[in-house]
């Protein structure tokens, strides 16, 4: 054996030599193994572990560097060596008899060969593709020596030394001392990249396994990909030993980030050897290896980022992540930012049993809080605090940081304490900014670990105050240009003082904005004292079109990170006004107030939409740029209320809850005591701090305002009228030049459109809102007149969603249609939308005339939604609200009512539908328009004049007029033109003269011509008489009457003569005749009307049905079908159900259960709900009450509902038994529902099946469906998705409401009839669809909420019959509280094409007083775009006149033209 051993240490030109010793030594240690090898002697078979010891010693000789060698000998030294490692790593896991001396010795041996292989600079020259980052130079450092062996060995020898580590832990745990040789030997290798490649592997095994047993197999685990990887930890490893191994192994290389400092790294036996024998170097700092440091140092810092993503839950934390170049984005933070990422059940960011954020800062704080701060020689405030931790070991991570500045001493005596030292200068390109990288993912640690902060958990303040250092720090450095000296402490706080150039992003300033997105949404104490320094890069980011961003890192992604994190600062300047910040670090005394950067942060919002081009990225800005002029015109308006803008009661006064609420400020540490304070006492606020159960932390609240003081005032720029004028010209511009293309960027602009058409400005300028409706009118001009290949269905969705808004505009302002050039304007593009051309298209040209013109629109919903558009013009504009409320655009009389003032009505009780049908007369005008005419004059109208009473029922609601025919006008009519008592007439005599001539029928010859034979053919009278005997007895009776005839008739000439012989008589007077009490009025009217013409009533080319057809009102179910017609509502209608989830609450009853009483309800909760719409009963309600059985109908309750709400309840009051909240304008109607548990009262989502109960609409949908699905193509396929439930049943092709254009035609032309316009599916609707809005009281909440669960709670009985058993689309907004008094959104749910529906997005803050507007205008929008994917939805006016044609076709009287006559001068019905 001692000479094997001297072969071992043969020179490398003896290769046999060394070879055949390998052989014979790797022969016997199958000694150890159970099946040993037969070549072994049998000494060695005997004592196994003895000799085994010795041979692993004699091993270390195979492994000692040689010298310069070549390639081709290290290679032949390196194939000796995996043999080597092969066999002791097989021993290690397979000997069942290795003792402790032997492992020990296994792991001395193992060490050793690392470090001799290892402990040496690396000789091989690095370049920048073979692993170092982007930011580290070539350093063109060449040397006269071949590659070493190390090199070429060091990734096999460490993957060995720390497998067999481990499987050693699991058998024979090593002793303090090997620990401790371990960890020594590991910080002599630091300079190679293997070290820290292994260090990640392992620290990734152990803390899969460590995190399964602690937080249990929920918790999503680290991906490892590779099998072996899987395999590295020993099965019989127990948990105490594995959590004992992973602290330890975590700690092997000390403090990561001595990688970043050459000098320290350089600071060892070989490397001083090296620099004492070469020539070419001087200093062991300035050897060409530390090159690699960079990387080094990043890698290092993305293993630690890594476990950090690990401890925190996020998804698909791996191994692999970390190969990633310039990896500083986590899977957290590119998920959360991607807009795919909208999933109905979107993957959990974090994890909800992770663990706090203190306890992972423990863990790694000292090393990211150091590693973030290089380069970064602060200037601390005066005090011996921050300095008592200088020299203690706060990097190795086994205390916790007591210090803000713990670490720092340590750090500037290795960098900076020799600033003149000469391999400085030889060394210049290796500078701390080629660190920038491993730096910025320390940040975005950081980031990701105060982002994940739960409700309610506190972090300790030493962190925060140097988690806020770290990033201004990191905000300020954010040009690599900029030098790393000191700015001076006076240097002013603006955004430009960060030393940021424009257009350039550094990787610390990128990676805390994509890491950071939340730091802004959490209830973080003191982060407001960051606003300046956020702001800084902001301005740098979002204004540039040409952004210069990392090479690694998408500029949408990071614009999108940066519009993420403006909208979370938009409403802090107007929620503290006045609340003073000094910015982080600064020395001097000058502090900037919050409201001074209003200005900024506008002005950064409208230029940054400018030159944004990612539609979801432009569809966040336009959320926030509604929401700054809302809540700017909101704040004007509460300040014109009030003369103090800050109130002790902040319960009542809106506008005292941002400042009323408690701010987050400082804590006892003394890094930013005056970080964040209000103004001192004669100037805005006082500070007062409350005691929470922390005695760590503190806040500063902000109390009433003294009458002396003087607020910030908005300047003109920022008030809302500029804003108001900047935001329509901005978005009308852009939607024209550049988004018109974008579906999605377009609908969200006409969405923030219409919220400015329905703000209350009090200086709102006409001629601005003229130039809007111009530009919405030339915008559907537009893209109607693009090629045909251009429309789509997308296109033509914003030409609907374009009409409405203008619809928007002219009802809120209809001051404009008193413009002639706006009026002509809007029914140019209205006729566009109908006919598909306008008449006129230059002012030059002579104007088409209708037939003229050949119908061609756009689409069919295209004409749908103008002829909605030109309805509004006619109807509401100007009118709305009618005299019925906003409740109802239709009349609330129906024929029941009517017929009860009637003078006629006897007053019986036993009036129904049917019998009230009965007495009117049913016509349908135009295929459209059902007249039901009443003949029978109402109670009130005493004068005797023809009136007719008609009920009006068309496409866009029902209205009631009674007409009378008058000769005058009513001014007139008191007068009478005759006199009471004419008396009699003065007598006249002449009479004239009077001839008695009696006429003559023939002529006196007739009687003198003799008769012929053919006049006797015929027997004279008297000749039949005498024959027959019977004949001459009637001929008796016959004589008889004509002779009382002639006597009766002489008797009445004698006493007509009588009476007229002599004028006056006596016996006569001189009366005026009575008057005509009964008249044809129904007849009169559709004759004054031209609809009784025989054109009229006759069938035409263009229509299967004449323009005036009867009804009849005694067939069975028309009273039926007349109530479905009148439920069909002519607006859009939508239910949006809000639920109270209390912190960790997700039992569907728990959650109803929260808004029983209002003690267990947060105290913004019930004022968010009053802001949402206002209280209806839904009993004594006309309009939608989000349950079709008490939708649309005026009854009596079945209990006591008519009462007020009760006022202590949390919510429950408006569960829909009694009340509801109800919102609605000219278009569209929604109700709010909050579910609660039931105590004896049927639940409104569960409804009983009533047959009789007339209103139910399901039922007699269901009904009409049936009854008219026959042969008589009477077949319902159009339910009312606002009303109505949609029929499941086959639809017959030729049913009247199958197809939209089933009874419309345009011509007879080829062109024509090859051409389809509008939907040809069938017209069902999509209301399977439901909007929650959930107030959490705990934000991760939003992750177990069971909305599925709810389902069953919220039905309104409009979803169709296989509802339940398919997929519902839920849309969500969720609310959560900040404790400052703001408010965080999530929105989920929207996964279809039209997503993100504004104004709110998906993170968003939004203040208080906006909140309930917002929520609901977003709620509107989500179920509005829903419709405009749907295939199959039809406007509500198209319901109703699809409505009226099915009553044509089941109830037409089949009529002629005089039968239609006869039948008008029957008599009334009655």
């Amino acid at each position: 054996m001692p000479a094997l051993g001297h072969g071992l240490s043969f020179p490398l030109s003896e290769i046999d030599i060394l070879r055949d010793c390998v052989s014979v030594y790797c022969e016997w240690l199958s000694a150890l193994l159970p099946n040993p090898k037969s070549s072994v002697p049998g000494p060695i078979l005997s004592d196994p572990n003895h000799y085994a010891r010795i041979i692993i010693n004699h091993f270390y000789y195979l492994f000692v560097p040689r010298g310069a060698q070549g390639p081709d000998v290290i290679n032949r030294q390196a194939v000796l060596c995996h043999r080597v490692l092969r066999t002791l790593q097989n021993i290690a896991q397979n000997s069942p008899c290795l003792s402790e001396d032997t492992w020990q010795t296994l792991l001395l041996f193992l060490l050793h060969i690392n470090s001799a292989l290892l402990s040496p600079p690396t000789i091989k020259v690095p370049d920048e593709s073979e692993g170092a980052p982007s930011s580290t130079l070539s350093l063109n450092f060449t040397g006269d020596v071949p590659e070493d062996a190390g090199e070429q060995l060091c990734e096999r020898v460490l993957s060995v030394l720390f497998e067999t580590w481990l499987l050693a832990c699991a058998r024979c745990f090593p002793p303090p001392p090997l620990w401790n040789a371990l960890r020594e030997s590991c910080q002599r290798w630091r300079h190679r990249v293997g070290l820290i490649d292994q260090w990640n592997r392992i620290n990734f095994a152990l803390t899969r396994k460590l995190i399964g047993f602690m937080y249990g197999p929920s918790f999503p685990e680290i991906t490892i990909s590779a099998e072996d990887d899987l395999n590295i930890i020993p099965t019989n490893m127990s948990r105490d030993c594995i959590a004992q191994v992973w602290y330890r192994i975590l700690h092997i290389i000390g403090n990561p980030v001595d990688l970043s400092r050459h000098t320290v790294i350089s600071k060892t036996p070989a490397f001083l050897k090296y620099a004492i024998s070469s020539a070419l170097v001087i200093e062991p700092s300035q050897h060409p290896c530390l090159q690699m440091l960079p990387s080094i140092f990043l890698s290092a810092m993305k293993g630690v980022s890594g476990l950090v993503d690990a401890f925190l839950g996020v998804p698909n934390t791996s191994l692999d992540n970390l190969n990633q170049k310039g990896r500083q984005i986590s899977p957290s933070s590119s998920f959360s930012l991607s807009a795919e990422c909208r999933g109905e059940d979107a993957a959990r960011l974090l994890a909800n049993g992770r663990p706090k954020c203190n306890s992972i800062l423990h863990l790694f704080g000292p090393w990211l809080f150091e590693a973030a701060l290089i380069n970064c020689n602060l200037q601390a405030s005066p005090g011996p605090q921050h300095k008592s931790d200088v020299g203690s070991n706060a990097g190795s991570g086994s205390r916790r940081p007591v210090s803000v500045f713990a670490g720092e001493g340590s750090r500037k005596s290795s960098d900076s304490s020799a600033p003149g030292d000469s391999h400085a200068d030889r060394l210049a390109n290796l500078t701390p900014q080629h660190f920038q990288s491993g730096r910025a993912e320390a940040l975005g640690a950081l980031c990701r670990i105060f982002c994940s902060k739960k409700t309610g958990e506190e972090i300790l303040p030493v962190y925060l105050a140097r988690f806020y250092i770290a990033l201004h720090q990191g905000l300020r450095q954010s040009d690599p240009s900029v030098s790393a000296s000191h700015h001076e402490s006076g240097h002013s706080s603006s955004s430009r003082s960060h030393g940021i150039r424009n257009g350039i992003c550094s990787e610390t300033a990128a990676s805390i904005l994509v890491n950071g997105v939340d730091l802004f949404r959490l209830d973080l104490q003191g982060v407001v004292s960051l606003v300046p320094s956020v702001l800084g890069v902001l301005e740098c980011v979002l204004p540039e079109g040409e952004l210069n961003a990392p090479s690694h890192l998408p500029v949408t992604l990071l614009r999108r990170a940066a519009t993420h994190v403006l909208l979370s600062i938009l409403p802090l300047p107007l929620h503290f006004q006045g609340l003073q910040v000094k910015e982080v670090g600064s020395n001097s005394g000058e502090r900037l107030a919050l409201s001074h950067l209003r200005p900024q942060l506008v002005n950064l919002l409208t230029s940054a939409l400018q030159v944004e081009t990612d539609p979801a990225n432009t569809q966040m800005l336009l959320g926030g740029l509604l929401f700054c002029v809302q809540d700017a015109a909101l704040c004007e308006v509460m300040d014109s209320i009030s003369q103090h803008n800050f109130s002790t009661d902040r319960d009542h006064n809106i506008m005292s809850s941002g400042a009323s609420d408690t701010v987050s400020s400082h804590g006892d540490y003394n890094s930013l005591d005056e970080s964040c304070e209000v103004l001192s006492d004669g100037s805005l606020g006082q500070v007062g701090s409350s005691n929470f159960s922390s005695a760590a932390t503190s806040h500063a609240t902000l109390t009433s305002a003294t009458d002396g003081e003087v607020l910030p005032v908005l300047e003109d720029s920022d008030s809302a009228h500029a804003l108001f004028v900047r935001a329509i010209y901005l978005v009308c511009h852009r939607l024209i030049s550049s988004w018109k293309s974008d579906v999605n960027v377009s609908l969200a602009g006409l969405e923030l459109l219409s919220g400015l058409a329905r703000l209350s400005i009090a200086e709102q300028d006409g001629l601005e809102c003229k130039r809007a409706v111009k530009w919405l009118c030339d915008y559907i001009a537009y893209q109607c007149s693009r090629p045909p290949r251009a429309h789509s269905k997308d296109l033509h969705s914003t030409i609907v969603a374009a009409f409405h808004c203008a619809s928007v505009w002219l009802v809120a302002h209809p001051y404009l249609l008193q413009d002639k050039e706006c009026l002509a304007t809007v029914l140019e593009v209205v006729e566009l939308g109908i006919s598909g051309s306008k008449s006129q298209v230059k002012s030059s040209d002579a104007p088409r005339l209708k037939h003229e013109k050949e119908l061609k629109p756009a689409s069919m919903r295209v004409r749908d939604s103008a002829e909605a558009l030109l309805s509004c013009v006619l109807s509401q504009v100007g009118t709305f609200p009618s005299v019925c409320g906003a409740e109802s655009l239709s009349s609330l009389l129906d024929e029941m009512t009517l017929l009860r003032h009637c003078n006629t009505w006897g007053g019986s009780d036993q009036l129904t539908r049917d019998t009230a049908a009965q007495h009117f007369r049913y016509f349908v005008a135009q295929n459209s328009i059902m007249l039901a005419l009443l003949e029978q004059p109402l109670g009130n109208h005493q004068d005797p004049q023809p009136t007719v009473t008609a009920l009006i029922r068309g496409p866009f609601g029902r209205v009631a007029w009674t007409m009378q025919l008058r000769h005058l006008p009513r001014h007139k009519s008191s007068a009478k033109l005759y006199t009471v008592n004419p008396g009699r007439p003065l007598p006249t005599n002449d009479v004239g003269i009077k001839h008695n001539v009696k006429p003559k029928y023939f002529p006196e010859s007739v009687e003198r011509i003799p008769l012929c034979k053919a006049d006797k053919s015929i027997p004279t009278l008297e000749s039949v008489i005498m024959n027959d005997e019977k004949s001459a007895l009637e001929h008796d009776k016959l004589l008889q009457i004509l002779d009382h005839q002639i006597a009766f008739e002489e008797s009445v000439r004698r006493q007509v003569e009588r009476e007229t012989s002599e004028y006056p008589d006596v016996e006569t007077e001189c009366v005026a005749p009575p008057l005509c009490l009964e008249f044809q009025t129904a007849r009169l009217l559709l004759s004054h009307f031209g609809f009784l013409s025989l054109d009229a009533l006759q069938e035409s080319v263009e229509s299967a049905v004449p323009s005036l057809v009867a009804l009849d009102s005694s067939m069975a179910g028309f009273a039926r079908d007349l109530d479905v017609l009148d439920t069909t509502n002519n607006r859009t209608v939508d239910t949006a159900h809000i639920f109270y989830v209390r912190a960790g609450q997700s039992a569907p009853q728990d959650i109803m259960s929260n808004v029983v009483s209002s003690s267990s309800v947060h105290p913004h909760f019930l004022e968010f709900l009053n802001g949402l719409g206002w209280t209806v009963n839904v009993y004594q309600h006309p309009g939608w009450t989000g349950l079709t059985s008490t939708a649309f109908t005026v009854t009596s309750p079945p209990y006591d509902g008519t009462g007020p709400v009760d006022v202590n309840h949390g919510g429950s009051g408006f569960s829909g038994r009694s009340h509801v909240l109800y919102w609605s304008d000219a278009l569209s109607e929604i109700a709010f529902v909050v579910p609660s548990p039931t105590f004896g009262q049927p639940s409104p989502g569960h409804q009983p099946s009533s047959t009789n109960n007339i209103n139910t609409v399901g039922f007699v949908l269901d009904q009409c469906d049936r009854v008219g699905g026959g042969g008589t193509g009477g077949g319902s396929g159009s339910e009312r998705s606002d009303s109505l439930p949609p029929y499941d049943g086959d639809v017959e092709t030729g049913s009247s409401i199958s197809s939209h254009t089933s009874q419309i035609s345009y011509g007879h032309g080829n062109e024509n009839k090859n051409r389809k316009f509008g939907r040809q599916t069938s017209a069902m609707s999509c209301n399977d669809h439901k909007v929650f809005l959930v107030w959490l009281e705990s934000f991760d909440d939003c992750y177990t909420f069971p909305a599925n669960e709810l389902l069953c709670e919220t039905v309104t009985g409009l979803e169709s019959s296989s509802w339940k058993d398919k997929e519902a689309n839920v849309y969500i907004i969720y609310i959560h509280a900040l404790t400052n008094g703001l408010f965080r959104i999530k929105l989920q749910g929207q996964n279809a094409k039209l997503n993100m529906a504004g104004p709110l997005v998906d993170g968003q803050v939004v203040s208080r007083r906006v909140l309930g507007t917002l929520v609901r205008q977003t709620a509107l929008n989500m179920c509005r775009r829903r419709r405009l994917e749907s295939d199959s939805y039809q406007p509500p006016h198209v319901r109703r006149k699809l409505r009226i044609q099915e009553m044509v076709q089941k109830y037409r009287y089949e009529m002629n033209e005089p039968e239609f006559y006869t039948h008008l001068f029957t008599s009334p019905l009655c």
